[in-house]
């Protein structure tokens, strides 16, 4: 039996989070038909994606061993009755030549044919959509950053926006897998099939699954929103979370799962004062034709491979118009109530992260009183 090792690669922006939801409670709840598998080798029970898979290839220090690896994921492929194996990571659109030669392998090695699904999207409406969104995040490694041009976010993005070439990696998945199938699709909302991305890539993929999602557009946070988020940053920063969160497996990562209960009490708050009744666009129509130019060579290699126009499906596109305002007409009680929320909610610990900081003290205190005790033994096995 030929089996497939469908590699899913985003890229991010492209309804990535709706497909792999999808995904994993399909198969948290059985609902998967029994030949097709989406294993949380490689992402452990809590994740909806393949991310520590991304992290063994790179060799990253966020690689756990616990969460699955690749040796596990080849023999669950292997030794398994699944015909076809999902994994999925918006990461891997970064991935390098030698990282998707390894994926290759990996696949030959568990008797699989590798099809990697990459859905590509306007660089514009990207470029927009993760500046609002790097704002919003409001992590703390980012504070010093929120106050550079938007025309220079490729610069000072947190992550290489060099994968917005989606030609030269399409081209470099193929020569790094010779016999791969490469399905491109464009993320252009009336090209999905029914409109829908889950719809959409399980088509693609063809898997026999019936599947519904990401049916319509959200609206997104609006400029007031996105600009108060931007002042807020280095009051983020400089908060004294660390100290709240001593004793937890990762203060890190536990302070950034603290910031997005927050963000979201936030985001809730902004909505109920009228903030988010449309998306904040950045784009200048003067800016959003640089990137057309910048990127139509690339676009023009992404039709002859995917079999589509995308460059004519871009330039053929509408654009919202430019609508961010002045930050001084924003009604300064409307200000005082989300600032107000944000101070408090920095200095208020919430529950689920209690408990997982006490959680967490409480392995620590297993694992001191294990050694303990092996020390006690030890020292036992030296007196007699």
């Amino acid at each position: 039996m030929q089996k497939t090792l469908i590699v899913h690669s985003g890229t991010f922006k492209t309804g990535s989070t709706a497909i792999q939801t999808f995904l994993a409670r399909a198969s948290r709840e059985g609902n998967l038909p029994p030949e097709v598998a989406y294993p949380t080798i490689g992402r452990g029970e809590h994740s909806i994606q393949h991310q520590n898979l991304y992290s063994q290839l790179l060799g990253e220090v966020l690689f756990s061993p616990a969460l699955g690896t690749w040796e596990q994921l080849v023999e669950s492929i292997a030794s398994g009755s699944a015909e076809t194996t999902v994994i999925s990571c918006e990461a891997f659109s970064m991935l390098e030549p030698e990282h998707i030669r390894a994926i290759g392998e990996y696949a030959r090695e568990a008797g699989a044919k590798v099809r990697w699904v990459h859905y590509v999207r306007d660089q514009a409406t990207f470029y927009n959509a993760f500046y609002v969104e790097r704002l919003m995040v409001m992590r703390p490694e980012h504070a010093e950053l929120v106050d550079l041009p938007f025309e220079d976010f490729r610069e000072w993005s947190p992550l290489d926006m060099s994968f917005l070439h989606y030609g030269e990696f399409a081209d470099t998945i193929t020569s790094a897998i010779p016999d791969v199938d490469i399905r491109l699709r464009p993320f252009i909302r009336k090209e999905l099939r029914n409109g829908n991305a889950v719809a959409d890539f399980l088509d693609t993929c063809e898997l026999p699954i019936q599947g519904d999602g990401a049916g319509t557009s959200n609206v997104g946070s609006g400029w007031r929103t996105v600009e108060t988020a931007r002042h807020l940053a280095p009051i983020v920063a400089a908060a004294p979370m660390r100290g709240r969160l001593r004793g937890a497996d990762s203060w890190k990562a536990t302070r950034l799962r603290w910031i997005q209960i927050l963000r979201g009490e936030y985001v809730t708050l902004t909505t109920q004062l009228g903030w988010n009744d449309s998306s904040a666009v950045y784009m200048t129509p003067e800016f959003r034709q640089e990137l057309l130019a910048d990127y139509r060579e690339d676009n023009l290699l992404i039709g002859k491979l995917g079999g589509f126009s995308f460059t004519d499906m871009i330039e053929q596109s509408s654009f919202p118009e430019y609508n961010i305002g002045d930050y001084a007409t924003i009604p300064g009680d409307e200000v005082m109530q989300v600032v107000k929320l944000v101070m408090q909610g920095l200095h208020t610990i919430p529950e689920e992260i209690q408990q997982e900081v006490e959680a967490g003290r409480a392995r620590r205190r297993e694992r001191e009183a294990e050694k303990t005790s092996q020390r006690g033994r030890l020292r036992g096995l030296l007196r007699r």
